[in-house]
């Protein structure tokens, strides 16, 4: 590629935001990062003709402040809700067809490698994403669904901006929640006074750029699922992603290309 080599985003930092569903005019323009509602019950109103602005969707280099996360994992994908009108559209039509076999080939050779057929499918894999990002870094513009699209990648790649010692650290703290919380009494009363007590030792056990971010209230979220899952592996995987924020990004992204998609199939 011919990229500029760049390291790793500062742990626990986002970047800037990723522009709505419009065409990128050119990079390095970025729209300021909006804030996390406070009151996740709420719904925001119906957003005018013009586009959404997802901000906050993807780490990049340390070079803004991080926002919170909100206290309950809904939140973001009501923040990325479409018009009303979209839905409704949705609703009414009949079934879209099927794919047909032209269209999927055509995406098949759209994500075709130049390497030959008998290299290492990750390396035929990473060279067909280099052709594709360097094709956009010349035109120094992308569609939004193609900036959907790296932003998941780059997400991805960097882990969320979360570093190794952040994740086992995590993943430690949860495993000692999930076990302590399993094991507490099941009266109601009781059982919600340890929800509480598990989830104020399992957030001030935190690494610092991650409980900065996450709510206690999410915390009590978290707790409560770990309850009620019997499997030990399946609890810390659960209850890490949630903490480290992988999940919100997960359902950032989701919301994105979704609504990209809606989008793009309004009639014109």
């Amino acid at each position: 590629m011919t990229v500029r080599k760049s390291e790793r985003p500062t742990p626990g930092r986002l970047g800037k935001s990723t522009p709505g569903l419009a065409k990128t005019p050119a990079l390095g323009r970025h729209t300021p990062p909006t804030k996390n509602a406070s009151r996740p019950s709420k719904r925001p109103a119906a957003e005018p003709a013009g586009g959404k602005n997802f901000a906050a969707t993807w780490p990049l280099f340390g070079d803004a402040i991080a926002p919170a996360f909100p206290a309950h994992p809904a939140t973001t994908v009501h923040q990325l809700a479409p018009p009303s009108a979209d839905l409704a559209a949705l609703a009414g039509h009949a079934s879209p067809p099927s794919e047909t076999a032209k269209e999927a080939d055509r995406q098949r050779r759209r994500f075709a490698s130049a390497l030959a057929g008998d290299a290492p499918e990750w390396m035929r894999a990473a060279s067909s994403l280099a052709e594709w990002l360097d094709e956009r870094i010349e035109s120094g513009s992308v569609e939004p669904h193609e900036q959907a699209a790296i932003a998941r990648t780059w997400a991805a790649f960097c882990l969320g901006g979360t570093t190794e010692p952040q994740i086992l650290r995590v993943a430690h703290i949860v495993q000692r929640a999930h076990t302590a919380i399993r094991e507490s009494p099941r009266g109601h009363q009781d059982l919600q006074a340890a929800f509480h007590a598990a989830a104020g030792v399992l957030h001030s056990g935190l690494p610092a750029v991650i409980k900065q971010r996450m709510p206690f209230e999410r915390v009590v979220y978290v707790v409560r699922r770990l309850r009620e899952e019997a499997d030990a592996w399946t609890a810390i995987v659960q209850g890490t992603t949630e903490l480290l924020g992988w999940t919100d990004y997960a359902r950032v992204h989701a919301a994105t290309a979704i609504r990209a998609v809606l989008e793009r199939s309004r009639p014109r």
